[in-house]
């Protein structure tokens, strides 16, 4: 083994272009390769360091330390010297999208080298020769050189069906970082003769630090497979073009024909008929990972060194101020919790028992900042601890960023999020008494993730959401001044894709000027500044906006109703001409289904943005639309209890319509009463020509999904009204989608419907009468009739 690693080491630095010593001196050489003692690699060490201290882009910088490194010969270096250089070019390199000016010649020389340096890198670690600081150090090197350029490494086993080469030394860097966590999954075991390898070193305990950079490594490398809350990974859709298609069918007499093609962007996706939800069971190395670092950061210290045969059955949170978690700053406890969420690991037991213990110990700490805030009246001189004063706004932000995700994943997290973003909304108003702008101190980046997390949450916290659009919209408006005045930029600028985002967060949370003056003013704002910034990229040759912002803009002007202003159809115009061509060469399929709601809302609202719009192009979106519409579906409790109600009262009804409709009705034309619903199931739909049967029924029952959430258990009451929560945006729409078609939408709440219990049918189906006016009167016993009357607002029952 150890012949067969020096023999590989040797060939390795032989076939580097860099190496500027001859074969014949380094054989010459006393030690073996790899093996220089401490002060030898010390020298090394110094060379290298010294190397990125050159006069020169950032790109030549990092390819000069390479150089260097493979300029000497194995025998003077040991393992931390090649950890060395991967960790100091890691912090050197730039990110390969804002390359200034290096060119690809460049980047293909540092990434040869970067390969060779890595190959040696996987003999060191198969041999166990690394340190439990320099594994750490090693898959953190490489997650930042992969951050920085996606072709360093292959596409792991989720993205097979990307056109990237796979190379040996590409393999071999993904093989790395599998052996280095298990290796890692080994020293946290604790078992001796797993720390000790053949040939290896003893390996120290991990410490917090080493765990929050091997977090965010393989969190980094190896992500989620499917966005927050979705139960299938992505799908793309291709239009095939209209010479193509007339290639492929001759006979075709039309010349355009639309064919549709449907895949998945990771191979290990399962099948919609065989998804299951408790997909959770550790399988992968990382997965494995990621659950010994949960079951290592929450032991007592005390224990730390014995293995504990039962750590898989501990229910609950096990507290121990102790513990490792107890001792992390608050960057590590951010940085832990964001990985989990990057990553979407959030179902096992023991990730749900660590991010539990993750946000328990945050809420503590803000608690305690709080009082300490309190009680020294705003002194700044006392001490900052790990549990006091050194909270920062990205610290606060990413945490709520990884909840929100997190909870959009697993439900029994929510609580979670719920109570940290009140905790940590309490923290900003204490922090902002003599502030008038309590969040002028946070960034751009750290207002978007907090907005983020509340619209995953659906968490309508006004002063938050409040005093980050006015500092978008403060944002907006000091550009625009400084443009005009050609002065130096100053202050904080929001990006592009972030005013985006914050215009999706509105619209999800269907954030209107009933709400709020400041919503109203941004997005009244907005659509001009996107379409000024967007001709100033147009004509720098920089690329526009990407297939997801566009979608997200088309989707989220039409579900506001901000699309009657110039500049707002202009905007309009741009994303739709753009839409065929994004069509042919592939959309993912819930961007079609933003931009086909869009375009069938504004083909009569205005009909002149979607004019633009090919017909073949019209065409592949709505046939994606009905495609997902007769995907399978499940019924809640709630719609089952419904619909067992509507039986006992012997209405006639459909459960789950294709249009997404959870109970659907169809009346004849002169039909007073929904009793009188028809078993014509073609009558259901609206190209069913009948004139006896016009009359069609939306029944929705909207569940707490479909709803802001409501702080309190029940509803809130102002100045002695009830004010029920706000539905979200994606809900709105789609009445307006439904009544388009023809529906009528009789809607059910469920903080109406879940205050009848289900031991009381009778109550049931009197509110049930009241909704759909199903009968004159429902006869339940001799003496016992109820007469319909319409439903009066915010009438309290006997249950209330």
């Amino acid at each position: 083994m150890k012949q067969s690693l020096n023999d590989e080491m040797e060939i390795n630095t032989k076939s580097t272009t860099a190496t500027t010593t001859s074969t014949k001196s380094k054989e010459a050489l006393p030690g073996k390769p790899w093996r220089a003692n401490y002060h030898t690699s010390t020298r090394t060490q110094k060379r290298i360091q010294q190397s990125a201290k050159l006069r020169a882009p950032p790109l030549a910088r990092a390819t000069n330390v390479l150089q260097v490194l493979h300029s000497i010969p194995p025998q003077l270096c040991n393992p931390s010297n090649i950890v060395c250089a991967l960790t100091l070019t890691a912090k050197i390199v730039p990110d390969h999208k804002n390359r200034n000016g290096s060119g690809n010649n460049n980047r293909s020389e540092f990434r040869e080298l970067l390969h060779a340096t890595l190959d040696i890198l996987a003999g060191l670690v198969e041999a166990g020769r690394l340190n439990t600081r320099q594994l750490s150090n090693a898959a953190w090197a490489i997650a930042k050189h992969y951050s920085m350029d996606k072709e360093v490494l292959p596409p792991s086993d989720y993205f097979s069906n990307s056109l990237i080469r796979k190379t040996s030394s590409e393999q071999t860097a993904l093989r790395t970082l599998e052996e280095i966590a298990e290796q890692l999954i080994d020293i946290m075991e604790g078992t001796e003769q797993e720390r000790k390898r053949k040939g290896g070193i003893a390996k120290k305990p991990i410490n917090e630090v080493e765990m929050s950079m091997v977090c965010w490594a393989y969190a980094i490398v190896y992500p989620r497979n499917m966005p927050a809350g979705w139960e299938l990974p992505r799908r793309l859709g291709k239009m095939k073009s209209s010479s193509s298609s007339a290639s492929a069918s001759p006979s075709n007499k039309q010349g355009d024909e639309i064919a549709v093609e449907t895949f998945n962007d990771r191979s290990s996706a399962p099948e919609e008929d065989t998804y299951d939800k408790e997909m959770f069971i550790p399988t992968s190395t990382v997965d494995r990972l990621y659950d010994a670092i949960a079951i290592h950061i929450l032991q007592p210290q005390a224990q730390k060194s014995k293995t504990n045969k039962n750590k898989h059955k501990q229910p609950g949170i096990s507290r121990a101020t102790d513990s490792m978690i107890y001792n992390c700053s608050w960057k590590e406890l951010s940085t832990v919790t964001w990985s989990l969420a990057n990553r979407g690991y959030c179902q096992s037991e023991a990730a749900v028992n660590l991010i539990l213990n993750l946000s328990s110990e945050a809420m503590d700490r803000i608690d305690h900042a709080i009082l300490q805030k309190c009680n020294n009246d705003g002194d700044d001189n006392d001490n900052n601890t790990n549990r006091g004063n050194d909270i920062l706004p990205r610290d606060i932000s990413e945490m709520a960023w990884a909840l929100g995700v997190m909870q959009s994943d697993n439900y029994y997290l929510a609580d979670s999020l719920e109570h940290f973003v009140d905790a940590a909304e309490e923290y900003v108003k204490i922090n902002s008494r003599s502030n008038d702008r309590p969040l002028s101190k946070w960034k751009s980046a750290d207002c978007l993730q907090m907005a983020v997390a509340l619209a995953h949450g659906r968490l309508d916290r006004q002063f938050l959401l409040k005093e980050i659009y006015s500092e978008a919209l403060q944002s907006i408006l000091s550009d625009a001044s400084r443009i005009s005045k050609n002065t130096r930029k100053g202050g904080k600028q929001f990006q592009d894709f972030e005013l985006v985002i914050l215009l999706w967060v509105q619209a999800r949370l269907y954030l209107t000027k009933d709400v709020g003056d400041v919503y109203q003013d941004f997005v009244n704002i907005l659509p001009s500044t996107l379409l000024s910034r967007m001709n100033n990229k147009k004509n720098n040759g920089h690329a526009i906006f990407g297939p997801q912002e566009q979608a997200n803009i088309a989707w989220s002007l039409t579900v506001l109703e901000k699309y009657e202003s110039p500049a707002a159809q202009e905007l309009l115009q741009s994303i739709f001409t753009n839409c065929s061509a994004s069509c042919q060469e592939g959309i993912s399929l819930e961007h079609a289904h933003q931009l086909w709601q869009s375009i069938f809302i504004l083909q009569d609202q205005c009909p002149d943005v979607v004019d633009s719009i090919d017909d073949n192009t019209i065409t592949f979106l709505k046939e994606m639309w009905d495609q997902e519409k007769t995907r399978r579906k499940k019924s809640s409790a709630r719609h089952k209890a419904l619909s067992e109600t509507l039986d006992f009262m012997e209405v006639q009804h459909y459960n789950e319509h294709d249009e997404d409709i959870d109970v659907a009705l169809v009346l004849k034309t002169e039909s007073s009463w929904t009793k009188n619903a028809t078993t014509c199931e073609a009558s259901l739909y609206c190209d069913y020509n009948d004139d006896e049967y016009t009359q069609r029924v939306a029944v929705e029952f909207d569940g707490p999904s479909h709803f802001t959430k409501i702080a309190m258990p029940n509803p809130k009451e102002i100045k002695g009204k009830v004010v029920p929560p706000r539905a979200l945006g994606h809900t709105v729409l789609k009445y307006k989608l439904l009544k388009k078609q023809g529906w009528t939408i009789v809607r059910i709440p469920f903080y109406e419907f879940d205050r009848i219990p289900f031991w009381a049918s009778m109550e049931r189906q009197r509110y049930v009468q009241r909704k759909l006016k199903t009968h004159a009167n429902l006869q339940f016993s001799i003496v016992d009739v109820s007469e319909y009357k319409a439903p009066v607002p915010n009438r309290k029952s006997r249950f209330d």
